[in-house]
C-alpha cells in the first residue's frame, strides 16, 4: 500500500493512500496511526472508501513521514564509500566494515516531490544523493537482527542532498557534514508498505538530471541490510515509530562520484523500483 502525505488548493495537509490512480483521504490522523492500521490490517481501513478520492491534479506532495523524531543516514554501499574517500585522499578503513555506521540528519529539512531546492549561498558543488529508506513502525530498543524486519513499517526514497564544498572544508574538523547538509533533504513520494516491495535487496534504483540518465544502481548491493541497521542502532538508543533510517548513497549515485555537479535550474528525478519518482528542481 503506498502512504501520502499532500496539501490540498485550500492548503489543508492531509493523509491519504493510493487505491488504482486515485488517493483517498484519511481524515485526523497522525503518521504513525495510518501506519499502524494500514499495517495491521484494522478495519478503520473499510471507512476510507465511503470518501472521495482526491484528484492528483489539485494537490501537492509533502514528505510522507510527519514530523520524525530521528533521521539516521547510513553509509553502506562500498563502491560509493570508496570513491568519496578517494576524493579526498582517503583510504577505506577496517572499521568500516566491521560497524554500519550513521550520520545523525536533521528532522526539520525534509521537503516532499516537487519541492525547490536552495542551496547555501556561494555553493559550487551542489550534488543529490539516490537512497533508499525505512520507517520504523514500533518502538524497538535492543532489537536482534534476526527480528529486526518485524520493525520495518514501509520503504520510501531519500535525497540527500550535499554541498560539497562546504562538506569539504567542515567536515575537516571531525564531526560530520552538518550545514553541508541540513538544509534541504529530499523525501518520498510516498511510503510503500513491505508487502508491495516484496525484495528490498532487488530495487533497481536510478537517477535522471534533466532527462539524462546519470546513475542506475541495485538496493542489494548494499553492504549492510536494514536488518544490521537497526540491530545495530537500537542497541543503546530506543527507535520510534516514524523514525527514519536511510541507507546512504548507492554506487554512482551522487555527481561527487563523476566530477559533475547540479545548476540552478536542474530537474533531479530519483527513481526506486516498486516505490515511484522522488522530483525536486535546484533554486
Amino acid at each position: 500500500m503506498k502512504f501520502f502525505r499532500y496539501i490540498t488548493d485550500q492548503g489543508q495537509p492531509e493523509h491519504g493512500v493510493q487505491v488504482g490512480q486515485s488517493i483517498f483521504p484519511l481524515k485526523d490522523i497522525t503518521t504513525t496511526e495510518a501506519l499502524e492500521f494500514l499495517i495491521e490490517g484494522s478495519d478503520q481501513w473499510k471507512s476510507i472508501l465511503e470518501q472521495p478520492p482526491i484528484s492528483i491534479e489539485s494537490i501537492s506532495y509533502l514528505p510522507p513521514v510527519e514530523s520524525p523524531g530521528a533521521f539516521l543516514d547510513f553509509y553502506t554501499f562500498e563502491q560509493h564509500v570508496k570513491i568519496s574517500r578517494e576524493k579526498r585522499n582517503l583510504k577505506m578503513v577496517p572499521e568500516w566494515y566491521q560497524h554500519p555506521v550513521w550520520y545523525n540528519g536533521s528532522t526539520r529539512c525534509f521537503s516532499g516531490d516537487g519541492a525547490v531546492v536552495n542551496f547555501p549561498v556561494g555553493e559550487t558543488k551542489k550534488d543529490f544523493e539516490l537512497e533508499l529508506a525505512i520507517v520504523i513502525k514500533s518502538k524497538c530498543f535492543c532489537v536482534g537482527e534476526k527480528e529486526a524486519s518485524k520493525y520495518i513499517g514501509a520503504y520510501t526514497i531519500v535525497n540527500d542532498f550535499s554541498a560539497r564544498e562546504l562538506q569539504g572544508k567542515i567536515m575537516r574538523i571531525g564531526l560530520g557534514p552538518a550545514k553541508a547538509k541540513d538544509f534541504n533533504t529530499g523525501l518520498g513520494p510516498c511510503m510503500v508498505t513491505p508487502d508491495e516491495i516484496g525484495d528490498p535487496r532487488d530495487l533497481t534504483m536510478r537517477a535522471w538530471i534533466n532527462d539524462e540518465l546519470w546513475s542506475e544502481g541495485n538496493s542489494g548491493s548494499s553492504h549492510y541490510t536494514f536488518e544490521q541497521m537497526i540491530a545495530y542502532a537500537s542497541e543503546n538508543q530506543t527507535l520510534y515509530p516514524g523514525d527514519i533510517l536511510a541507507s546512504g548513497t548507492v554506487g554512482s549515485g551522487c555527481g561527487l562520484e563523476q566530477d559533475r555537479f547540479l545548476r540552478k535550474g536542474d530537474k533531479v528525478v530519483l527513481e526506486i523500483e516498486k516505490i515511484g519518482q522522488l522530483t525536486h528542481w535546484i533554486g
